[in-house]
């Protein structure tokens, strides 16, 4: 059975591996419909709004894996809530647990995968 932590940890590997075999290192838009990518300096155009340009930059490889990396000390300092020894079983943030009955910390990192298969419906906070 796929436990919350599990589950977390191979999303966050998923997110990693997508970031990873985009075009680095930075996106940029143009400020109008394109976006630029990559040390080779290609652009995207086709079919881009303002806002869709905007949204893309902003969510470029770079980003990604830096969020994956704050993520992954997330689901670290708690892989043990739950088992007497975790943060959260100390009161490390008040004692704070999902309806589920996992660490309600844990359980919002794996909402944005709530469409993956492997997603239990008891996760959901």
């Amino acid at each position: 059975m796929t436990t919350l932590v599990t589950f977390a940890r191979a999303r966050l590997d998923d997110d990693e591996q997508t970031a990873r075999a985009a075009h680095q290192p930075n996106w940029v838009t143009d400020g109008r419909r394109g976006i630029e990518y990559g040390l080779d300096s290609g652009w995207m155009t086709d079919a881009l709004t303002t806002a869709d340009a905007n949204h893309i930059a902003r969510h470029d490889p770079a980003r990604v894996l830096a969020e994956v990396a704050a993520k992954r000390r997330t689901v670290e300092r708690h892989a043990q809530c739950g088992t007497g020894v975790g943060y959260c079983d100390d009161a490390g943030h008040g004692w704070d647990w999902a309806p589920g009955g996992g660490c309600a910390d844990l359980a919002d990192l794996a909402l944005p995968y709530a469409d993956h298969p492997d997603y239990r419906p008891e996760w959901r906070p």
